[in-house]
């Protein structure tokens, strides 16, 4: 079955609805702010998000097939037939998927008035949550939370969507995981900027 195509015309919602007894890649390229990514499918399933020709974690993987659904610039072609070149396996179910998009974007419209200003610092104080749906951000944020920082730093540390960082951060402090610390001084924003070049610069030489 060969289909291809724009986001515009045809949003990923309803390619991974037509795609959905197909085995092959799904390539996705011409997207706004995010390198061309790869999704492998088989019946049912997402077995792998790639991008760059390497396969994103699973917090990676969701945070970013959260921004292809909401995606409506782009350009996609449907390979039959093609599996993923390595052998990691997500297989995560589309319809689990489709419907945790749907949940999400309605989660941050009801509490996007409450979620924290971007610059908000945050230190963990708590253990990990029991609600699966944090549980592999907390892992992952972590040894960034221990020392204290922001929605906006973590959202570049861990390429995840800023709100969708923002909105992690409202329920860890709801369920006691993390403290607010206060916004960070505009002397420290500068301080914190010159310390990220230095440590760019460093990994550059």
């Amino acid at each position: 079955m060969a289909l291809f195509g724009s986001l515009h015309s045809l949003p990923l919602e309803e390619i991974l609805q037509m795609l959905a007894h197909k085995e092959g890649a799904l390539e996705i390229w011409n997207l706004k702010g995010m390198p061309a990514t790869t999704l492998y499918l088989k019946p049912g399933f997402i077995r792998s998000v790639d991008q760059n020709g390497k396969p994103l974690d699973p917090l990676a993987a969701k945070a970013t097939l959260q921004a292809l659904l909401s995606a409506r610039e782009g350009s996609f072609e449907f390979l039959p037939g093609v599996r993923p070149p390595h052998k990691v396996r997500l297989n995560l179910p589309v319809e689990k998927v489709l419907l945790g998009f749907i949940t999400l974007q309605d989660e941050l419209e009801r509490y996007r008035p409450h979620l924290p200003h971007p610059e908000a610092l945050f230190q963990a104080v708590g253990s990990s949550p029991e609600d699966p749906r944090f549980k592999e951000f907390f892992r992952q944020a972590l040894p960034h939370l221990e020392q204290g920082t922001s929605a906006l730093e973590l959202s570049q540390r861990l390429r995840l969507p800023l709100d969708q960082v923002r909105f992690y951060l409202y329920w860890l402090q709801r369920l006691g995981a993390v403290k607010y610390l206060g916004r960070r001084a505009k002397g420290q924003r500068a301080r914190g900027l010159m310390a990220q070049l230095r440590n760019l610069w460093n990994l550059m030489g």
